[in-house]
């Protein structure tokens, strides 16, 4: 078994089941910037990266025909996974980057596989999860590309369409992650991930789009377990920190009932503790705090990073300004601070000494 089959959707089979499966495959060959696949194409396969490397792109609708680069994908990689399981139109276009090999997976063959070794669907579903996981993060350095003209105008116009283009594709993925639950119940804990992760992305870009028309949105308050509200962040973005010596603490001395809009300030969490991860680097720590007197919750996070540049913190919540992000479009912390005002509250900075920052999200406890 070579090392990326280890990694694969073979991940957890035996030599001789992997050779079982792929021993009648076949086998085609690209050469470097050639089309495997075309937006739109028709199509009922799922294709294995044997060897070389393939860029994932999708059109962008405008008078430059250009595209967005989604990923680029190496051995051990699978694609075309999405018109395989729903039956429609390529979602994207794929290019060879080099010389590559694949094996070709048809939808009737990789059934017959999955109801065999049911073990290969967990790791489409856990390559379905990562990926919606990275849509969520690439989803703001995509939207710079977008509004390099006429900034909140662009956002603004970007957003309400890909809310109208992403509606029937995200269904089918929330439909098709509660089939196989219902067809694998092991696999509950991967395609309710999903679930969470497609409607994040489906919040994400209607909160862009409050933010882009200036929009004030009330709250839906809710009574939170706090613990249990932190333990389930930690669960989602934890796994984005594997692999990296940065460690996610929560430090909760609140025991009692809070209430605030748990899917708007898991955005807001979400978005801070991305924020400080990338400012680690490889190693670090972020804490997350809290406290609650005299009615007001306080949320802290503290990191160990190298803290935000004095000459940026007192505009550090206006639209547009970033720091050290090739891809950035400094929208990230407005947001944060108009969900937060929303509730009444309030969202500061300062900085740690000898090095780090602190964000201090507080809600008052009378919104109820």
């Amino acid at each position: 078994m070579t090392q990326h089959e280890e990694l694969s959707i073979f991940s957890g089979l035996t030599p001789d089941n992997i050779e079982n499966i792929t021993k009648d495959l076949k086998r085609i060959s690209f050469k470097k910037g050639e089309a495997i696949i075309s937006e739109h194409a028709e199509g009922d396969n799922l294709f294995y990266i044997d060897s070389g490397k393939v860029e994932i792109s999708k059109d962008i609708e405008n008078d430059d025909n250009l595209f967005a680069r989604l990923s680029v994908l190496g051995p051990g990689d699978v694609f075309g996974e999405m018109s395989l399981i729903n039956d429609a139109p390529r979602s994207a276009s794929a290019v060879a980057l080099e010389d590559v090999e694949l094996m070709v997976m048809p939808r009737e063959v990789f059934m017959d596989i999955t109801f065999t070794h049911p073990i290969v669907m967990f790791n489409l579903i856990r390559t379905l999860s990562g990926r919606l996981r990275d849509t969520n993060e690439k989803f703001i350095e995509l939207m710079n590309q977008m509004i390099s003209k006429n900034r909140l105008m662009a956002i603004g116009m970007a957003a309400s369409k890909i809310i109208h283009d992403i509606k029937s594709p995200f269904t089918v993925i929330v439909l098709t992650a509660q089939l196989i639950e219902n067809q694998f119940p092991d696999a509950a804990e991967h395609t309710q991930n999903i679930i969470s992760q497609t409607k994040l992305v489906d919040q994400m870009v209607r909160e862009t789009l409050d933010f882009a028309k200036g929009t004030e949105v009330q709250p839906l308050i809710q009574q939170i377990d706090l613990q249990a509200y932190l333990q389930g962040i930690k669960n989602i973005y934890g796994t984005s920190l594997k692999g990296r010596d940065v460690e996610l603490i929560i430090e909760n001395n609140v025991n009692k009932p809070v209430y605030f809009d748990g899917n708007k300030m898991r955005r807001v969490l979400t978005n801070l503790i991305k924020n400080s991860s990338e400012a680690l680097k490889d190693q670090g720590t972020i804490i997350i705090k809290t406290s609650l007197s005299a009615g007001w919750l306080q949320i802290s996070l503290i990191d160990d990073g190298p803290g935000i540049p004095e000459e940026i913190r007192s505009e550090l919540f206006q639209p547009f300004i970033t720091h050290n992000k090739s891809y950035g479009t400094g929208l990230g912390l407005a947001i944060c601070k108009k969900i937060v005002l929303e509730h009444r509250g309030r969202l500061e900075y300062m900085p740690v000494q000898p090095h780090g920052s602190r964000f201090d999200i507080r809600i008052p406890q009378n919104l109820k």
